[in-house]
């Protein structure tokens, strides 16, 4: 019984030991059969890859050899760039005479109009001539900006009434413009002298003048003999301004001497970024209403280095002025520096930021005012009736 149950066991051992041989041996094939297969999986795999990269190569380079190689673009010459600042338009080269006698106005005209389509370009009026040159304005806003009117010579208003129609506000006038200056040692000549002696007989007297005591102290007793025009007939009533500048940007007038104009020497209306430096305005301290600068709803003025002698006020400071910065500016004669009149017929007037220092004032009636109108009673009680309204 020993022996066979030692037998039996040995049997169960050796079945055992072949159950476990069998599937140790069916683990580890299948573990190897399925390296096997990841192994040949990723070889083919990598086969592909560099089976398609080469054809892929072989195909870039197929086309490579097919297509032809790109031409060089053509060169294209690019147009001369257009003159800037270096042509200069003299008025005598447009037919100008410049003896003092003949009419230059449409000489003026044609130089304007060549230079207007040119950017920085200058018109050039040549000193040591006298030009004629009747009412002109000198008008963008189509023209190129920053043009120079170079004035080195001297031009002259027409004393010929049939020149003025019947009447204009200004004589030389440039408008609606970016950048234009006006330089030189030239001369505006208005050749007031004509216009002054109408005025009592046409024009109210200045209030102001009743305040003026002649040297001698006695009151004129008889009144001035009109000088008449060359066709012996009176000057309209209308005076116009020597030099006006109106809508424009980046102004600027240095150099220059403007006289005897009809009335305003220099305006600039409805204007921003002026600068005037270095100029001189004559006309004599009984030539009516003849300011020297007038400015009207124009902003950034910068005045200095400037002598202005005339019958009115040096400078005078309308409404709608602001940033005005005046120096270093010799006064007289005149009636000074004024800001105003102000709110005439009970309008409403704005002026701000206006600075005026380092003045010279000689033999002028005042030194700085501001002159407004006085307002009608009427108006105030209909303003005070409103206030009472509304209580």
């Amino acid at each position: 019984m020993s022996g066979l149950s030692f037998r039996r066991l040995a049997f169960m051992l050796l079945f055992a030991f072949l159950v476990w041989s069998s599937s140790t041996g069916t683990c580890h094939a299948r573990r190897g059969k399925h390296w096997r297969h990841s192994r040949a999986a990723s070889a083919s795999l990598s086969k592909k890859k560099a089976k398609s990269h080469g054809s892929g190569s072989h195909h870039h380079g197929g086309s490579k050899s097919k297509s032809k190689a790109p031409s060089p673009p053509k060169q294209v010459t690019p147009p001369p760039p257009e003159k800037k600042g270096s042509e200069n338009f003299n008025v005598l080269d447009f037919g100008a005479k410049g003896d003092g006698d003949t009419d230059d106005t449409k000489a003026f005209q044609a130089a304007w109009a060549s230079a207007c389509k040119v950017e920085a370009s200058t018109i050039v009026v040549p000193s040591e001539y006298v030009f004629l040159v009747g009412p002109i304005s000198f008008s963008g806003p189509y023209c190129e900006a920053n043009i120079v009117f170079q004035l080195d010579g001297t031009i002259i208003a027409p004393t010929n009434a049939k020149a003025w129609g019947s009447g204009l506000l200004w004589w030389i006038e440039f408008t609606k413009l970016r950048g234009i200056t006006i330089r030189g040692n030239g001369v505006i000549d208005g050749k007031g002298s004509v216009w002054w002696q109408d005025s009592p007989f046409d024009d109210p007297v200045d209030d102001e003048a009743k305040l003026i005591i002649p040297l001698n102290r006695t009151a004129e007793q008889n009144s001035p003999i009109p000088i008449n025009s060359k066709l012996g007939s009176k000057m309209p009533s209308t005076k116009p301004t020597a030099l006006r500048f109106y809508g424009s940007f980046n102004v600027t007038v240095t150099g220059i001497t403007i006289q005897n104009s009809p009335q305003c020497h220099l305006k600039f209306d409805n204007c921003m970024g002026v600068s005037v430096y270095e100029i001189s305005v004559s006309s004599p301290g009984d030539s009516l209403n003849t300011d020297g600068i007038h400015l009207q709803n124009s902003k950034d003025v910068l005045i200095h280095s400037t002598n202005l002698a005339c019958g009115d006020d040096c400078v005078s400071i309308q409404t709608g002025c602001s940033n005005v910065y005046i120096h270093n500016v010799n006064c007289g004669p005149g009636h000074g520096i004024s800001i105003g009149g102000l709110g005439r017929d009970s309008t409403k007037a704005c002026v701000s930021n206006i600075t005026v220092r380092d003045i010279i004032m000689h033999n002028t009636m005042n030194g700085v005012r501001i002159k407004t109108w006085q307002v009608s009673l009427l108006l105030l009680l209909k303003k005070l009736d409103r206030v009472l309204a509304e209580f």
